[in-house]
């Protein structure tokens, strides 16, 4: 088992640590390298994949629950993405069931410098 393990849990009422098979986004349905399609996007993601390389995940992504999985709600995709790339198996992740907890969360560990 690896797992990406968030250095910082502020709500650690809603964290757990969540299989990375069972956590689904848009972005899983990209064909081919991920970094090729994110280049001709136009997505940023180069500084944020440096910083998780050197320094590990700061905050859990956040998810909510539908069905048999997890799907990401709002943040998380390209460390969802960085994490699957990197051969991670678990990820921290905040559960949510409510866009107020999202908001909340949001406004606490935002970082507009990834954006």
């Amino acid at each position: 088992m690896k797992e990406l393990r968030a250095k910082t849990i502020t709500h650690p009422d809603k964290h757990q640590m969540l299989p990375l098979e069972d956590v689904t986004f848009k972005w899983d349905k990209v064909t081919g390298k991920w970094t090729n399609f994110a280049d001709s996007q136009g997505i940023n993601y180069k500084k944020l994949f440096d910083s998780l390389e050197k320094d590990g995940m700061e905050h859990p992504v956040m998810v909510r629950k539908m069905n048999e999985g997890y799907r990401k709600w709002q943040a998380g995709g390209r460390r969802i993405i960085w994490a699957k790339m990197n051969g991670y198996t678990h990820i921290s992740a905040y559960v949510l069931s409510e866009q107020q907890e999202v908001d909340d969360i949001y406004e606490a560990q935002y970082d507009e410098s990834y954006k």
